[in-house]
């Protein structure tokens, strides 16, 4: 996360108190975490290009669910790495993100995958709900190029040097502009999707995924606004530091 003090970088204000065990802890977990999503998201941008043009983009399902599904995750351990502060990071906003994601992954592409893929009359794959499988591109893509991203700034931090390149700083704190709307609308796209499936084999469980969507607005709002203040807060920093 971005440092409490403007005037220290933020990889300084990552790892100021953490002991070296704990350093090389998240040393491991964030090069594990960051070779999985390369690994996703290449796999993803290798694909999407060919099944786009063979109008079978839901195919990136069974092709890539399984990795997605547990690369995502581990992601349940940063609300443990907030928790018990290993890293200077929110519990509140940390448990927005890493919830959302897995409602998404477990609640929708694992418990109704027909919702992207599903079955036509001869037996063949076929799409799901319309526009879903690029709602799944979009979550991928968003969610991939996103975490590339932030455990590459991570890694730096604590495996390269604890000064961050610029371009690196820059990605971390100026793609989320884009990425983020990218995300939430694919997600919610998914969710809505979802309601109709949920409420005929789980009655009651599309209020939940009704009540999840109503609850974006809001949750969207603190997210973006989070990230725009910790943007504030590094920009600054820079600042006074030269």
């Amino acid at each position: 996360m971005p440092p409490k003090s403007a005037a220290k970088s933020p990889a300084a204000a990552y790892s100021q108190s953490t002991s070296p065990l704990t350093q090389r802890y998240l040393l491991l977990y964030n090069g594990v975490a960051f070779a999985l999503w390369t690994t996703v998201t290449l796999r993803a941008l290798s694909l999407i290009p060919v099944l786009v043009s063979h109008d079978k983009l839901h195919g990136l399902y069974p092709a890539l669910f399984p990795l997605l599904k547990w690369t995502q995750t581990i992601a349940l351990l940063e609300v443990v790495h907030a928790v018990l502060g290993l890293v200077r990071a929110s519990v509140f906003t940390t448990v927005m993100q890493v919830a959302s994601r897995i409602l998404v992954v477990w609640g929708i592409m694992d418990l109704f995958p027909s919702v992207i893929i599903t079955k036509d009359i001869w037996g063949r794959d076929a799409a799901g709900a319309k526009g879903t499988p690029y709602a799944m591109a979009g979550c991928v893509l968003a969610w991939g190029i996103t975490e590339i991203i932030r455990y590459g700034f991570f890694v730096w931090k604590e495996g390269v040097s604890a000064r961050i390149p610029s371009w690196l700083t820059w990605l971390r704190y100026n793609t989320f502009f884009v990425l983020y709307p990218i995300g939430i609308s694919s997600e919610c796209w998914l969710i809505y999707n979802a309601i109709e499936p949920a409420r005929k084999s789980y009655p009651g469980l599309e209020w939940v995924f009704i009540g999840v969507l109503v609850v974006y607005v809001p949750g969207s709002y603190i997210l973006y606004t989070h990230m725009m203040k910790q943007r504030r807060k590094v920009l600054k920093g820079k600042q006074k530091q030269k």
